[in-house]
């Protein structure tokens, strides 16, 4: 779920690289100036992004070059093309001889993809995939480099640095004129907020100031911008209602399946199979010594939502429930490209030796696997359903996969690497029912509060009804078949 908080932070970091353009629900939104892509050719555009990788590799290209900076983002590029034109050379002398460049490289294409959260229009969708593209290219040098690597304290600075901007200072463009500092609320250097907590130019606030101070690093906007964009309206879901409904009006398990056209009989037969289910459910769970769910009065709750964006139904979500059709495959593009990203930023355990793995080590998968991390639930959900729904003869003849849609076979293999990677850290999830007085799944705050806790084990752990079990067990068969 959007969470106005989280957007209030995720978009404070970097005020100098962004425009405000509007006001709405009582918080601002920044953005940068993001135009139409230039009309050229494939061939063309090409050449053009090459010409820029090799002015950031060859020459100081300063973080205020708007031309240079703006046109980069704007070069219609693959991503074979990315990769190809950032070579594993390229990406190394980069890092090492200008890092200066790859510092506002890296913060710019964070920045922009903090702002397509906040306002996802169409129109900013290509460039959005450039940036993604980018970073996921990228990120590996940075994270050779990182704390479970070769430790480098630029790369620390850039990726884990908490200061009012990950760059120093001295590398960020002042404001261009006057109203550009009124616009972004800043007035000599200091900004200052109304009573109303929203910016202006026209008194100093020693509080903001100390908000400045302890912004979220840039590591973290990566991984919950990934996230967020997993589920952006229009982009790799469809459009959804924000506020779930209230406990009292959702409906229970048993009311999720659709019972339009069946017979009273056939209701009450369908009602005595699901108490005899719950009945011995409850007898599989004694016998493994799980016992009765504990009654909390609040927690994490471990039910999807909206559940409308996970995009295949099974495990925690009916047919009923998606928000479209759960066979279309129209975002399967732009999901295998953001799961890239996830997967990039997840990968530094890569970089230490095998012998001395530690799954608590990692900080960037404790950001992805944390109770606060956004749209865990309907990620976990998602890339489960996913795997497990998928079926390789699906057209009744022996290899049909050759013949399969090719993302459709992509995003259940990066989904199942994704899962794997993000279920391989962190402390095992406890098994322990607990549920509030809405008869949710939940996990105590104390729990899910500790060091090493893991959203996705949890909710992995959870998964203990016959039907869910059976669910698990008939996919992995369709899929080992």
């Amino acid at each position: 779920e959007y969470s106005r908080a989280h957007h209030n932070h995720c978009y404070q970091f970097n005020k100098r690289s962004v425009q405000k353009v509007s006001t709405r629900s009582g918080y601002l939104l920044y953005r940068t100036d993001l135009t139409s892509f230039h009309n050229m050719g494939a061939s063309a555009s090409r050449e053009k992004f090459r010409e820029s990788v090799t002015a950031l590799i060859e020459v100081d290209v300063s973080p205020d070059d708007a031309d240079f900076w703006d046109e980069l983002w704007k070069i219609p590029s693959s991503a074979e093309e990315v990769f190809e034109l950032i070579s594993p050379e390229a990406a190394r002398r980069l890092r090492d001889e200008r890092f200066d460049n790859l510092s506002t490289l890296f913060t710019q294409a964070t920045a922009q993809l903090c702002q397509i959260v906040e306002t996802p229009y169409n129109i900013y969708f290509d460039q959005a995939l450039n940036c993604v593209r980018v970073l996921t290219r990228i990120l590996p040098f940075l994270l050779e480099k990182g704390d479970l690597g070769d430790s480098d304290d630029n790369v620390e600075h850039l990726c884990w640095g908490t200061g009012a901007n990950p760059i120093p200072s001295e590398q960020l463009p002042p404001p261009p004129d006057n109203i550009m500092s009124l616009v972004i609320g800043e007035k000599d250097g200091k900004k200052s907020k109304n009573k109303d907590g929203r910016s202006n130019g026209n008194r100093d606030d020693d509080d903001d100031d100390d908000e400045d101070d302890h912004q979220e690093p840039l590591a973290l906007l990566v991984v919950h911008a990934a996230m967020h964009m997993l589920f952006l309206p229009q982009f790799t879901c469809d459009f959804y209602e924000e506020e779930p409904p209230a406990a009292e009006t959702r409906p229970k398990p048993t009311e999720l399946d659709d019972e339009d056209g069946l017979s009273p009989a056939e209701v009450a037969k369908r009602r005595r199979q699901e108490e005899k289910e719950a009945r011995e459910d409850r007898e599989m769970r004694a016998e493994a010594g799980l016992g009765s769910s504990k009654l909390v009065e609040n927690g994490v709750v471990l039910c999807p939502r909206p559940s409308s964006i996970v995009w295949a139904a099974g495990l925690g979500v009916k047919p009923n429930q998606l928000g479209y059709e759960g066979s279309t495959r129209k975002y399967d593009k732009n999901r295998i490209e953001v799961l890239r990203l996830l997967l990039v930023a997840c990968c530094d355990p890569l970089f230490s030796p095998a012998d001395e793995y530690n799954p608590l080590a990692s900080r960037w998968l404790a950001v992805a696997v944390a109770a606060d991390a956004p749209n865990a639930i309907c990620l976990f959900y998602s890339l489960l359903n996913t795997i497990l729904s998928y079926d390789p003869n699906g057209l009744g003849v022996p290899y049909s996969s050759a013949f399969a849609n090719d993302t459709h076979v992509k995003i259940v293999e990066l989904s199942a690497q994704v899962l794997c990677v993000l279920l391989d850290c962190g402390l095992p999830g406890s098994p322990e029912p607990v549920h509030n007085d809405g008869d949710e799944p939940i996990v105590e705050f104390d729990e899910a509060s500790k060091g090493g806790f893991n959203i996705f084990r949890t909710l992995l752990a959870r998964l203990d009804s016959g039907k869910e079990l059976s669910f698990c067990y008939k996919g992995f068969v369709r899929l080992l078949k």
